[in-house]
């Protein structure tokens, strides 16, 4: 019999995603799919698509559409900010549309610029994981630290892969292990 999806297991699955006119903005392959331990609403699922989860088995396909709020929450007009091209320097050796930044790891808060402080202060309120570049004017960078996909309602297409018992360390980390072999 299989394994029903809740709290503690570990599970992988993989997706299409579509936005609200059913246009294909993110699949997951079967030969990389997503694991992640269920309950643990950690940033390898959506708080949605985790709840939709719950109680499908190995080889269930579903289909499930989240709302904003489900997904990658609103998009924030405070997460972008405009950045001296001097001050993304030593973050950064070539500036594209599109690009991404890692978010800033320096320590020193009197070293940093008012641009640095600021980008750090988002980072401690909202987490963003770094920072895609939207925009690049002569002296400066339009920054954004929003998920791609925040602002959207989005559906997603599901296929449940495993559902396993999650072992002691995983549950210690709260995060799983990326394949059933390492």
């Amino acid at each position: 019999m299989s394994e029903l999806i809740r709290k503690n297991k570990k599970v992988s699955i993989v997706y299409s995603m579509l936005n609200n006119k059913g246009e294909t903005v993110m699949e997951v392959s079967p030969y990389a799919p997503i694991y992640y331990l269920h309950g643990y609403r950690n940033e390898n699922i959506v708080p949605g698509l985790e709840d939709a989860l719950e109680g499908h088995k190995e080889g269930d396909m579903f289909s499930v559409s989240l709302t904003v709020e489900q997904a990658y929450g609103p998009y924030e007009e405070k997460l972008v900010i405009e950045v001296p091209k001097e001050e993304l320097a030593p973050y950064i050796d070539d500036f594209w549309v599109g690009g991404y930044i890692e978010r800033f790891e320096e320590e020193d808060w009197e070293e940093l610029s008012e641009s640095e402080r600021f980008l750090k202060e988002i980072e401690e309120h909202h987490e963003p994981e770094g920072y895609i570049i939207r925009e690049i004017r002569k002296n400066t960078v339009i920054l954004d630290g929003n998920h791609p996909y925040a602002g959207m309602d989005l559906t997603f297409n599901v296929k449940v892969i495993s559902v396993t018992d999650a072992s002691i360390v995983e549950l210690e980390n709260g995060y799983p292990k990326e394949t059933e072999d390492d």
